[in-house]
């Protein structure tokens, strides 16, 4: 067990896992829910975060596998996790933007997700003119792109997509007990989706497609902290989704 930088709280890790993850550490040698997501799910500035508030209401061991900034490359990279994921009960995953993964236009970085690494041959193709020498995050890549040529972007946007739904398809298809998908966000899905806003590029017509596969969105909006950005959930925000997962549940 291991203090977080700048935090009242501890982190721990599972297995062969080099992540650190949001304590207390769970044990997983009986049933137990596993909670996928990012950084609303690790909830840094949050005491008792949705993961340990549904292991409250449920009285099943839930393991908080929150990373901050995760996209859905980091899970999947993870052989400990991917076992996790594997032997457990049932597994809550958080929807993640899709701007936060590697794909056929740029690089992002293997554990801090949101940290673009380098562009890829095409990108240097289809927009020759932007210096990407000076962008250091995804949000800031999308929004140079955008206003480079918002024709153009609309590219690299479908490509994102294409990738976000292949890589969720493969982490939902990790586990053997039923998967719920959770919407934990500052907008509702029905919202522009292009506008940076989290899960950024996430459509209701790609959850429908993820719920086609058996999985279910449990959709839960918040406000978020006052004067804080980017908006985070508060304590308020995490009570709703681990009620709203219970209900989903059937528990």
């Amino acid at each position: 067990m291991r203090n977080a930088p700048g935090a009242c709280l501890t982190t721990c890790s599972y297995g062969l896992s080099r992540l650190d993850f949001r304590g207390p550490w769970r044990p997983t040698d009986g049933g137990y829910l596993a909670c996928l997501g990012g950084s609303e799910t690790f909830a840094r500035d949050v005491p008792h975060p949705f993961p340990e508030l549904l292991e409250q209401e449920t009285g099943t061991v839930c393991l908080n596998l929150g990373q901050q900034m995760a996209g859905p490359d980091l899970f999947l990279r993870d052989h400990a996790v991917r076992a996790l994921v594997h032997d457990a009960s049932a597994v809550v995953i958080q929807i993640m933007g899709a701007v936060n993964l590697s794909n056929r236009f740029y690089k992002v970085h293997p554990r801090r997700n949101d940290r673009f690494i380098a562009p890829c041959s095409p990108l240097r193709a289809l927009y020759p003119e932007v210096d990407f020498t000076e962008i250091a995050f995804t949000g800031h890549l999308m929004a140079r792109l955008a206003e480079t040529d918002p024709l153009r972007v609309s590219e690299v946007r479908r490509v994102l997509r294409g990738c976000w739904m292949r890589r969720m398809r493969e982490l939902v298809g990790l586990a053997n007990g039923p998967v719920h998908l959770l919407w934990f966000a500052p907008r509702h899905p029905e919202d522009p989706a292009d506008n940076g806003h989290d899960p950024s590029l996430v459509t209701p017509e790609m959850l429908t497609a993820l719920e086609a596969a058996g999985t279910k969105v449990t959709q839960v909006v918040y406000d978020g902290s006052p004067g804080v950005l980017p908006q985070m959930p508060c304590t308020p925000d995490h009570r709703r989704a681990a009620a709203a997962l219970c209900d989903a549940m059937g528990r």
